[in-house]
């Protein structure tokens, strides 16, 4: 008896001594074991998911949106159309943009004039209207550094209104057209010839045309979005006392007329130059100052008995010398043409019929202002002077 009640005391003892190798492999204890490396492995699970989900920034995109659109065009006006950009750190990078579908329009430049402000990116692009129905273009956006786009502004349609100008309108509508400086000659017995110069801010100016001139063109011009400038030249009979015309004026929204009275000048072809002040009476100042200067240092000489005042004095006496000795004469090739301005593809208003030498005045870049036999003064370039 004492036998069997130790064996079952040992088994007891067993049983209850190592309770983890009998219990089960589903138990509670067991799974707590198995989810902690779970735990440890969720903080690499959460920076994958961080990293992912930044994918949306850098396809992240600009908005586009116009801030005013258009109300009332005309047939020849130059627009503006401006569009936001937001957000502004994004779109002030590199953006390109996509225009397409416009009717009866004319872009001036791809590249639009821009403004950066808190709220945005403003970029303007001008427009030229060239028909009556028109419509905007569908723009888009693209940011060149992480490939997004934006959002498309479609264009709308509308009609642009057609002018009904008067007999002597020049053809341009601009927000100021301001004349700068004209000069009017005699082209011969029966005609003159007015030259000017003008200035003029939204305006297309390439189209500029005189309704009743005899002859006439551009001897240069600059069109800008900014400021555009003109040098024109018109040849008008000599019975005219004013050269008239017309341009439409888009801030005041009214035709606006242009007179040039007509003062006939000693010289029978006007030169650039002559369109601004001219040189000739800036040498003439230089001369007398030359001269004045000249006679108070020779004063000098004998009220104090220095010679460096009689020393100074010979080089303002050298420049009134230099500046009135008589002109050179050049020697001009057979079948040279005489230009009306010293401007490269200028208008040509007569041909040398055989060698000549001529009476030079100065010159302008590659051309010499030549005086012509018959008291006539034009343009002759470098290479049609006679070699020796």
């Amino acid at each position: 008896m004492k036998t069997i009640a130790l064996l079952l005391a040992l088994l007891l003892q067993t049983l209850f001594a190592e309770p983890s190798v009998l219990t089960p492999a589903d138990s509670p204890s067991s799974a707590s074991a198995v989810e902690q490396p779970q735990e440890a492995a969720a903080p690499e699970d959460q920076s994958i998911d961080a990293l992912f989900s930044n994918t949306d920034q850098t396809g992240a995109t600009v908005v586009l949106a116009y801030t005013k659109m258009p109300t009332h065009l005309y047939v020849g006006e130059i627009f503006p159309l401006t569009i936001k950009l937001t957000p502004s750190d994004m779109a002030s990078g590199n953006i390109e943009y996509t225009l397409q579908n416009e009717e009866g329009l004319r872009i001036f430049s791809q590249t639009p004039h821009r403004s950066v402000k808190n709220d945005g990116v403003y970029d303007t692009f001008y427009f030229l209207v060239q028909s009556s129905a028109l419509r905007l273009p569908d723009i888009t956006a693209s940011i060149t550094s992480t490939g997004g786009v934006s959002n498309t502004l479609l264009g709308s349609s509308f009609n642009a209104s057609m002018l009904n100008p008067p007999s002597t309108y020049a053809n341009v509508l601009a927000d100021s057209f301001k004349l700068v400086n004209y000069k009017t000659t005699a082209y011969n017995q029966e005609s003159n010839i007015v030259v000017f110069t003008v200035k003029a801010t939204r305006c297309n100016i390439a189209t500029f045309s005189l309704p009743n001139a005899i002859k006439q063109g551009f001897e240069s011009k600059f069109p800008r979005l900014d400021e555009s400038q003109m040098t024109y030249y018109a040849i008008i009979p000599n019975s005219e006392q004013t050269l008239d015309f017309t341009i439409f004026n888009l801030q005041k929204n009214r035709y606006e007329s242009i007179s040039i009275p007509i003062v006939v000048d000693d010289d029978a072809v006007s030169t650039q130059s002559d369109l601004s002040p001219t040189d000739a009476r800036h040498t003439e100042l230089k001369v007398g100052a030359a001269a004045i200067l000249a006679v108070l240092l020779i004063a000098m000489f004998y009220w104090r008995r220095w010679r460096g005042y009689l020393i100074a004095s010979v080089a303002p006496l050298f420049y009134v010398v230099y500046a009135l000795l008589p002109n050179s004469n050049v020697c001009i090739k057979k079948d040279a043409p005489i230009y009306l301005l010293p401007i490269k593809n200028g208008t040509i208003f007569e041909t040398t019929l055989q060698e000549e030498h001529l009476e030079s005045e100065n010159t302008v870049g590659e051309f010499m202002k030549v005086r012509l036999g018959d008291n006539k003064v034009g343009w002759v370039h470098e290479r049609d002077l006679c070699s020796n």
